[in-house]
């Protein structure tokens, strides 16, 4: 209740202060977010580490200050700053003050020494919290490692880190914003129509996240055009006209795409952006921030999260308990926060998700999703969103499939063939099972429970529950389309349209190579010409030689696990135990279950490396190139797999079986125990599906209480060792000046630095792991009718596991805008393809069904199943086989009643094939893929868009009075002599103030917060030179 009012009353405050809907209520405005001026909001972080200990330390503080000053050519402000506080460098429109001498293109290391003379080096301590930037996800150890760094001492982190926070200016957001296309709000005439919902009149009665979260509201939006700004509601302060994301989208777009060149100060190159075509660049092996990371220049780069909870009880305890009484950052000259953030209590986006969201005590409400893309951005929205909606989807049949599997169990006792087999099973005598001395004859009675479990899922409601998930399957991904629709319509990317989008950085640097150029004629931009056969063909087939060869060893794993089976089914047969021979295929069954699972885990660790080797050889020009042959070649390993053993089982073991009598083969049974496929096919999926859920949930439970105490114990080992080592540099350092503490500032730079880096696919992982689940439920569902029971139970804890992970510990992603699930759309309609026609065989050729059915309709004198098992069996050792006895043929061929039923197999599979094809059909056709409100609102924002634009440019370019009728000459030279000035104006903007990246000396003691809160009245303050430092700024507009 307590947080409840907490949210009424910010929702409330915001409201006063802005009518601006569009935006979310609970933004940031802790000061640590900020420049140090308290007005310039951080909306990217560099790191580099000081004592790196590398022997190549100047030639890498070179290419660090080279690439600085490219982003200061490119218009991104910047300040440099320690983990003590201290100012290091910034960006300015003029040469500081004569005692901060300028480093333009001189030697890093020079305007450093005094700053390492008051730090001396210390040896280089490992730091476990510290992560490479690639685009590899991080592993689950990793997550368990980060959930053990709970002490405080893990926030501030190491004291040799130094961060550089950037800021794009208005006037570049601008610029990329109109190459993005970003909608953005219009300014409204009517603003009671602005809040138009996209929601029906259902979706609303049922979302509880409304009444505890105030709506995110729509309104109207256009392509932002940067030389009309009176078309948009801009708001005082233009920095929150676009949203974080935004702001780092193009932020690392830049970062990407900037080169590194040791530049001859003459020189003059008019940008530093990866496309331009200059000579320059076909010898610069350094472009943008990833190889710069993997060079050593930096070791992380990240936009910043908002403070959590943890974070904020952090600053209360260490930060505003210091702060002077009665003073706030708005005297410092900064920005006033609300009055939360100035008591480090701040209900700000990041709080809502991890109290409303990222809880497992939040399982069952709804999700937040449009504060998720409003924090997080469109892609990872999208895979919450079809998270919730498959989730929400498995809900009926979840229930009908534990109905079905109750029904079972009901009519285990009253099924006749169970009866006949329990009752009656005394009188028929069975072959032994293997052809050892210790294989014995048996009675059919013995396999009175394998019978009853066998019922279990082999009962006339699974064949029905069968059809309904094929069926399912389709009607599913029909709603959805509708559904993400209805998302991109809410988000502004319905309209996305795709463009040729800029080559990859990886791509680009084969110019260095030697490769040829050509011009792209879409950009207009100099690319690398990739050459076909002498390249291309020997580098795909070398990838798809590696995937099959990839496939071939998972087959052969399989067969592994499958000699294994054979060799304990003849250990367990031997054995004097009666139980223990009955039970002996089951206990085969689930060792190499197990065996099969643990092979899958480690299978996927190799298949996940090997993919991306081989896709980085093949040279993809886009991004989107890349990810999707990626996705492709992993998830047909992962097919592979995960589904190699349940295909085998499903449609080829029972086709195994040796004779009985013969000599060549080692167990002498049909293919599966008993002549049963179906109930081994059950434990199977059981193991595969349902363990690997279990393992997952019981190491992410246990796995950090136990690296917790480790690095508890190794923290304070670590922290007793160094105490020496530092406690004598401090005594020497106290008349220098240097603290005897860590700065207070940059909690937000230096926590998201322990954090995980998620890398450039954070929700590929995520996806991959639906999709196999997907496959599960869909394509195996008759012999598993629990699967979407079980699935259910897992997506409930997965949403909100997922959801930790993003909020608490991952570094806030940076993901391209989208408007679907990409490729994985496409898999889902193949696997609900695939899954019609598995249904269909499961159903024929694994179940008994058909042979049922056969035989009550054909052979039963009673129209029933009494005496199946008896009569439908091979009249010689009565195993489950249409064979004749060895007295009427020696090498007992099949019977007419063998080819009787296999007719109707396949007429049942032809039958079942064709009318499920034309039912989805018939779904995908009558259900529209845009909803009709949908239509009706895209209708609307047309006209009342192209109402609005023409009255704002109607008031904004009003003809003067007297003043001729133009003609149309008049309106194409006036368009001509716009577009002309509107090209001068890009190539040289009136208001762009050329800036240059400075190197500071170390001001006498290192600025902490505490010296941003502390009023200035002495004149002789040591701080009030270096807060006055010119730092960049724009002339206002």
């Amino acid at each position: 209740m307590a947080a409840q009012d907490d949210i009424d009353c910010a929702a409330s405050q915001t409201e006063v202060q802005t009518h601006f809907t569009w935006r979310s209520p609970f933004d940031s405005t802790n000061p640590d977010l900020y420049f140090r001026d308290g007005k310039r909001r951080i909306d990217f972080v560099l790191v580099y580490s000081r004592y790196d200990g590398t022997d190549n330390r100047n030639e890498i503080a070179r290419k660090r200050q080279t690439f600085l000053e490219a982003l200061a050519r490119e218009n991104i402000e910047i300040e440099v700053e320690d983990s003590y506080g201290q100012l290091l460098g910034c960006t300015a429109t003029s040469p500081p003050e004569p005692s901060i001498q300028p480093v333009m293109h001189g030697n890093l290391q020079a305007t450093q020494a005094p700053t390492e003379q008051l730090y001396p080096t210390l040896p280089k301590i490992p730091q476990a919290t510290q992560h490479e930037s690639g685009t590899k996800p991080p592993s689950s150890m990793d997550r368990y490692r980060l959930q053990a760094l709970k002490d405080s001492e893990s926030i501030l982190g190491s004291d040799d880190l130094v961060f550089v926070k950037l800021y794009t200016p208005w006037i570049t957001m601008c610029r990329y914003a109109e190459m993005f296309c970003f909608r953005k709000p219009l300014k409204m005439l009517e603003p009671e129509r602005r809040s138009e919902s996209v929601k029906s009149p259902c979706c609303q009665c049922c979302d509880v996240t409304d009444k505890a979260i105030p709506p995110l509201r729509t309104t109207l939006t256009w392509p932002f055009n940067k030389q009309r700004p009176y078309l948009y509601e801009i708001p005082e302060e233009r920095d929150e006209f676009f949203t974080t994301v935004e702001r780092s989208l193009v932020l690392d777009y830049i970062l990407r795409r900037t080169r590194c060149v040791v530049r001859d100060p003459a020189a003059e190159v008019a940008s530093d952006l990866l496309d331009e075509n200059d000579s320059v660049y076909s010898r610069n092996p350094a472009i943008g921030i990833t190889r710069l990371i993997s060079d050593g220049v930096f070791i992380a780069a990240y936009p910043l999260h908002e403070f959590n909870e943890e974070l904020q009880k952090f600053f209360r305890d260490h930060v505003a308990e210091a702060a002077v009484e009665g003073l706030t950052l708005a005297e410092d000259g900064a920005a006033a926060p609300n009055k939360k953030a100035e008591s480090g209590k701040e209900l700000n986006n990041r709080v809502i998700l991890q109290r409303y969201w990222a809880s497992y005590s939040s399982c069952f409400r709804a999700q937040p999703i449009d504060y998720v893309r409003h924090y997080f951005g469109e892609a990872v929205a999208f895979y919450f969103a079809w998270l919730g909606f498959y989730t929400s989807a498995l809900v009926p049949v979840a229930i009908i499939g534990v109905l079905i599997f109750l029904f079972g169990i009901l009519g285990m006792v009253s099924d006749p063939i169970t009866r006949e087999v329990c009752d009656h099973g005394a009188n028929v005598i069975m072959c032994p099972m293997c052809s050892r001395d210790q294989c014995k004859f048996w009675r059919l009675n013995a396999s009175c429970f394998r019978t009853k479990l066998t019922h279990l899922v082999d009962n006339e409601g699974t064949v029905l529950f069968g059809v309904l998930m094929a069926l399912w399957a389709i009607m599913f991904l029909e709603l959805w389309k509708r559904q993400q629709i209805t998302l991109a319509y809410r988000w502004n990317v319905y309209s996305l349209e795709p463009v040729d989008q800029p080559a990859r950085p990886e791509f680009l640097a084969l110019l260095d190579k030697g490769y040829k150029r050509w011009k792209n004629p879409v950009s207009g931009n100099f690319e690398p010409v990739v050459p076909f056969w002498r390249n291309r063909v020997p580098c795909f087939f070398v990838s798809y030689t590696t995937v099959l060869f990839g496939v071939v060893l998972t087959l052969a794993c399989l067969v592994g696990v499958i000699l294994y089976k054979l060799v304990m089914k003849i250990v367990f047969y031997q054995q004097p135990n009666p139980t223990v021979q009955s039970t002996a295929g089951m206990l085969a069954t689930l060792t190499g279950s197990v065996i099969n699972l643990l092979l899958i885990f480690i299978l996927k660790f190799v298949y996940d490396r090997i993919a991306e080797k081989v896709t980085d050889l093949e040279n993809h020009r886009t991004q989107v190139e890349y990810d999707n042959s990626l996705t492709l070649k992993l998830y047909l390993l992962q097919f592979v797999n995960h589904y190699s053993s349940i295909f085998y089982i499903a449609f080829i073991q029972g086709n195994t079986a040796a004779l009985p009598g013969s000599e060549h083969s080692i167990v002498q049974s049909t293919g599966c125990d008993e002549g049963d496929c179906l109930f081994e096919l059950f434990l199977q999926l059981v193991i595969i599906m349902v363990g690997k859920q279990l393992l997952g949930f019981i190491q992410e439970a246990f796995m950090p209480i136990i690296l917790r105490l480790f690095h508890q114990i190794v923290f304070r080992k670590k922290q007793k060792k160094q105490a020496a080592i530092y406690a004598a540099d401090l005594e020497n350092q106290t008349d220098s000046g240097r603290p005897k503490v860590l700065s207070t500032r940059l909690l937000a730079c230096r926590a998201d630095f322990n954090l995980l880096d998620p890398g450039s696919r954070p929700i590929f992982n995520e996806y991959l792991e639906m999709m196999i689940q997907f496959g599960f439920i869909t394509m195996f569902v008759p012999a598993f009718p629990l699967a979407p029971f079980f699935g259910l139970l897992n997506n409930l804890f997965e949403i909100r596991g997922d959801a930790k992970k993003f909020v608490n510990q991952y570094r806030r992603p940076v993901m391209e805008r989208v408007k679907t699930i990409g490729i994985w759309f496409p898999i889902l309609l193949v696997l609900s393809s695939i899954a019609i026609r598995t249904n269909a065989c499961i159903i024929a050729f694994t179940t008994q069904f058909i042979d049922r059915w056969v035989y009550r309709m054909h052979y039963s004198q009673d129209s029933t199943t009494m005496g199946f098992p008896g009569n439908w069996s091979s009249p010689y050792c009565r195993y489950d086989d249409y064979r004749k006895p060895p007295w009427e043929d020696t090498e007992m061929s099949r019977t007419l009643i063998y080819y009787h039923v296999l007719a109707v197999k396949f007429i049942f599979v032809f039958l079942f094939e064709t009318i499920a094809i034309l039912l989805t059909s018939l779904i995908a056709g009558i259900i529209p893929d845009v909803p009709k409100r949908i239509k009706t609102q895209i209708y609307y924002q047309a006209n009342e868009t192209d109402k609005i634009i023409l009255d704002a440019e109607l008031r904004y370019q009003k003809p003067s009075k007297g003043s001729r009728r133009t003609t149309i000459h008049d309106e194409v030279r006036k368009d001509t002599l716009a577009k002309l000035h509107e090209a001068d104006q890009e190539q040289n903007p009136p208001e762009l103030i050329p800036i240059g990246f400075y190197m500071l000396e170390p001001a006498p003691y290192p600025v902490n917060l505490m010296s941003r809160l502390r009023p200035i009245n002495d004149t002789n303050d040591v701080h009030v030179a270096e807060e006055q430092i010119p730092l960049i700024g724009f002339a206002p507009s």
